[in-house]
């Protein structure tokens, strides 16, 4: 062992350690960031891809024969309850 200490191991492993551990660090960071590139577009199309499809599928099923007229339907009641409404207490108001 030559008579060196504990510390003074510990302390030369770490000095061997450290350039190996910047090595990988950037090698890491280097295959990271080539990854995110050639990814990266298709991650755009595939995002676009799925917005479009949901926009479409629900723009489709309001639009369906079966559920529009009963929305249309919903909005024409809603909007004749709140002008009686309106004009109820405007009539209350003018007593």
């Amino acid at each position: 062992m030559e008579g060196k200490s504990y510390g003074q191991l510990l302390m030369e492993g770490f000095v061997k350690a450290i350039p190996w551990a910047i090595v990988l660090s950037v090698s890491a960071l280097v295959t990271l960031k080539l990854g995110i590139g050639m990814i990266g577009p298709e991650v755009k199309k595939a995002t676009e891809y799925v917005t479009q499809t949901a926009i479409n599928r629900s723009m489709n099923t309001l639009l369906n024969d079966a559920v529009y007229p009963r929305i249309k339907q919903n909005t024409k009641e809603a909007i004749e309850y709140t002008v009686k409404m309106v004009d109820g207490k405007q009539a209350k108001l003018r007593k």
